[in-house]
């Protein structure tokens, strides 16, 4: 019984928290009216915001491949098939645990679902450590005279973070000799891997994406002439999406949440945060909302068979 009222009291709990913060900004009269013109470099500006958006999609499914290859080698389509059911589920779900499921049911193998959160990690891990790596980078520029020495420590900092990357396939390894509630932790892993390359090609993957992601939201900025685009906002963004990457949502819920977690973000860079919530709206919208209604509408009858006799 709790646990069914968990999940459904989280949702309203976080939108009730969102709309406590946006009515923050509207009773203190922090709102400016919205406003955009288009120019001819919008044409460019868009051409590249979609572009970059399906670039994305791809290096996604290549790192999902990449995953995937662990249990059984699977092609660039059926891995961009793959992701979309799992945004899809992840989407309705809070803090996108229906990933998993998605995971899980995508597996032909029977055998094969038992490592469902093992892939998931995996699909998870380099994402959450490219994006420390990058942003620690990016500290000491974006904050240099705040910071002062302390920007020094990004480069140690950073080196035990990449340590402690390239280890976990050990971590996991040594969790699976354990067992939990008579169950068998290594039937659920794959000891040893991913490998060396792969965890490599992982990172640089991920990586790729979160500056991608960071740079569609200047060029939605550069196609409506929201702000001015100075090297201290291209900075910023990236710390935005780490930042809001920590607070837990539901993607179905992104845009409200972490698009309201922006007007105060942004406030510190710029006059025009309500510009900022609108294009951070309509990022989500092309990576995350129109992806996961495509990966829920594909869902096959026995996919949809398999979540049910996973909950029963």
């Amino acid at each position: 019984m709790v646990k069914k009222l968990l999940f459904p009291l989280l949702k309203l709990g976080l939108i009730a928290m969102a709309f406590f913060f946006l009515y923050q900004k509207f009773s203190t009269g922090d709102f400016i009216e919205l406003s955009w013109s288009w120019t001819d470099s919008s044409f460019i500006a868009l051409f590249l915001f979609f572009s970059f958006g399906l670039l994305n999609l791809v290096l996604d499914a290549k790192a999902w491949q990449e995953v995937q290859g662990i249990l059984q080698k699977i092609s660039l389509k059926k891995a961009l098939e793959h992701n979309f059911k799992s945004y899809g589920l992840a989407f309705i779900s809070p803090m996108n645990s229906g990933e998993i499921v998605g995971r899980y049911i995508i597996q032909e193998e029977t055998e094969n679902r038992k490592k469902a959160l093992f892939l998931t990690f995996w699909t998870h891990a380099p994402k959450m450590f490219s994006k420390i790596i990058l942003v620690l980078s990016i500290l000491p520029l974006l904050f240099q005279s705040q910071l002062g020495k302390i920007s020094y420590l990004a480069l140690p900092l950073i080196s035990i973070i990449i340590l402690v990357y390239l280890n976990l396939d050990k971590v996991l390894s040594w969790i699976g000799t354990k067992n939990l509630k008579q169950r068998k932790l290594e039937d659920y892993i794959v000891a040893g891997q991913p490998k060396l390359r792969s965890k490599i090609k992982l990172l640089v993957l991920n990586g790729s994406r979160f500056l991608i992601y960071s740079l569609q939201l200047t060029f939605v900025l550069w196609a409506l002439n929201l702000e001015n685009i100075s090297l201290e906002i291209l900075l910023s963004i990236p710390v935005y999406y780490l930042l809001s990457a920590l607070i837990p949502s539901y993607s179905g819920l992104d845009f409200l949440i972490k698009g309201t977690f922006s007007l105060y973000y942004f406030e510190m860079f710029s006059s025009n945060q309500w510009g900022f919530a609108l294009a951070t709206s309509l990022v989500w919208l092309l990576n995350w909302a129109i992806p996961s209604i495509i990966g829920l509408l594909s869902l096959k009858k026995i996919e949809i068979d398999r979540i049910r006799r996973r909950r029963a």
